[in-house]
């Protein structure tokens, strides 16, 4: 028997099995396209910008790799969910200073690739920016591949740390290209903005948005 708590709920399962068939038959393939050779940042896009994006960026950055995250419907100035920054320190990410960032209030620049969790997102970020902005959806780096990565809000610690291992293995990958293409080292971390400061509101050159 399945075991739909893994999935984020008997929704979660149903649209991670929708989207694995349409993964299956090429759809979302391109999302591993990339020209790494250009990418400078990785910009993790949620909706709220308190479970998924943050704990993502903060995971990124650990490894010494510039990150920033975002949310699609985020309210300026939210801190991480509180279950999410229980969880999160439980694997050595410490989420407290997290204040959330709308997409409209953050800036995106030359050098950045998006990665953001559902296929809605990913559709909906082309709608604003076409595709003036390479994309990629998180879950099509591990194996098996997993495009759909239920939002883990509301749901039980046992769901979260599911979703925080599969956010890990797919940054492991990420990571690695990355750094095999030239990624900033961590001695240039203190230049990039990040969502985990006041300061990565502020404005930056070369914004995109």
């Amino acid at each position: 028997m399945i075991d739909v708590e893994l999935y984020g709920g008997r929704r979660g399962f149903l649209e991670h099995v929708r989207v694995r068939v349409l993964y299956a038959l090429g759809t979302y393939g391109n999302r591993r396209d990339i020209e790494w050779a250009a990418v400078r940042r990785l910009a993790f896009v949620c909706k709220g910008n308190i479970c998924r994006s943050p704990y993502a960026c903060a995971r990124t950055r650990s490894f010494g790799v510039p990150a920033v995250s975002f949310g699609l419907s985020a309210v300026d100035g939210t801190p991480a969910d509180p279950i999410a920054s229980r969880n999160a320190l439980l694997r050595g990410i410490d989420l407290s200073g997290h204040l959330s960032v709308k997409i409209e209030s953050g800036c995106l620049v030359d050098g950045d690739l998006i990665v953001v969790f559902e296929p809605g997102q990913l559709a909906d970020l082309q709608r604003r920016f076409g595709e003036q902005i390479p994309m990629s959806l998180l879950g099509v780096w591990s194996c098996p591949s997993r495009p759909h990565v239920h939002d883990p809000y509301g749901g039980s610690d046992r769901y979260f740390q599911e979703c925080f291992s599969v956010i890990d293995e797919n940054i492991a990958k990420l990571v690695e290209h990355m750094v095999a293409h030239g990624a900033p080292a961590a001695s240039d971390l203190a230049a990039t903005p990040s969502s985990e400061s006041a300061g990565h509101r502020k404005p930056c050159d070369r914004t995109l948005i």
